[in-house]
């Protein structure tokens, strides 16, 4: 009887050695993502200045897994995430009225949530807020253009 008891103990203790190994030694791990490597143009800032909004938008539709984050250099900063449906628009009278001033926008580019780093990987624009009548865009003097993605 002895050799009956030891070999349930044994067969049992083997059934649960596996029952907690296997889930663990079969864990999918979760798909690596393709590399990047992309150049992205962005439609022209506006159709002529002066003009009520700016468009930050890429001329086409970003590669999968990227997203962009756009601030200025005011205080407190604005910042607008296209991972949150910001469409790429910014319209000076929602947030430079009385400014008659420059703002420097830069676009900041995410893979899967993580920063995308590396020359020529951010793009800084440079816009002039101004009120009259109205508040607008009245000029860009400065747009660093298209920017490289890699990753990694």
């Amino acid at each position: 009887m002895k050799t009956n008891k030891t070999f349930a103990y044994g067969f049992l203790t083997v059934i649960i050695v596996l029952g907690i190994l296997f889930p663990v030694a079969c864990k999918e791990e979760p798909p690596t993502p393709e590399p990047l490597d992309a150049t992205v143009s962005f439609v022209p800032l506006a159709a002529s200045f002066p003009s009520p909004t700016i468009d930050f938008s890429p001329s086409a539709t970003l590669p999968t897994g990227v997203t962009y984050i756009l601030t200025d250099n005011r205080t407190p900063q604005n910042s607008w995430n296209s991972a949150n449906g910001f469409d790429g628009r910014v319209t000076a009278a929602d947030y430079y009225v009385s400014l008659n001033d420059d703002v420097t926008f830069t676009q900041t580019f995410y893979f899967n949530s993580v920063e995308i780093t590396g020359a020529n990987s951010k793009r800084t624009v440079v816009a002039t807020a101004g009120t009259s009548v109205t508040t607008r865009f009245v000029a860009s003097s400065s747009d660093s253009g298209s920017v490289t993605l890699k990753w990694p």
